[in-house]
């Protein structure tokens, strides 16, 4: 699977934003967000292309390892968070529903129960879910920790 880098001027022409395909479909198009100055006019707009090429060198990189992971039991390191609290944080923030407050109080339950600023992945279990979950109990009532 190759992943080709697209090129589109900005419409003033005078910048390059970056685009990575794989294919014509649905879905096999991402924007990077990465643009460089097509003109650089001092040193500082230099200094940005060339850091910005270095940032699309490493999606890139990124971006073929999550695809040749598929249908494998590898995971790419960039894709683990190091703290199971980093990543139900972000999770969070990622799936909130305004005016639904659920996500957002599980978390602070969470960081109660474990009462840690670390909680490796491993240490997630079955087990600890079931004490999580009778931590809910024991701490609200009602609909609360079902929800």
């Amino acid at each position: 699977m190759s992943i080709v880098v697209k090129q589109r001027p900005s419409q003033a022409k005078d910048k390059i934003y970056y685009s990575f395909e794989w294919g014509r479909s649905s879905g096999q198009r991402k924007g990077t967000g990465i643009y460089t100055y097509s003109k650089p006019k001092n040193q500082l707009e230099k200094n940005h292309n060339k850091e910005a090429l270095g940032i699309l060198n490493v999606k890139k990189s990124q971006l073929v390892l999550e695809m040749q992971s598929i249908n494998s039991g590898f995971t790419p390191q960039h894709k683990i968070k190091a703290n199971f609290l980093d990543y139900y944080a972000e999770f969070v923030k990622n799936n909130s529903r305004t005016g639904n407050r659920h996500l957002a109080n599980s978390l602070t339950s969470l960081k109660k129960f474990i009462d840690k600023e670390y909680l490796a992945p491993i240490d997630v279990s079955e087990n600890f879910c079931e004490r999580f979950r009778q931590f809910l109990l024991d701490s609200h009532n009602g609909e609360t920790p079902a929800n």
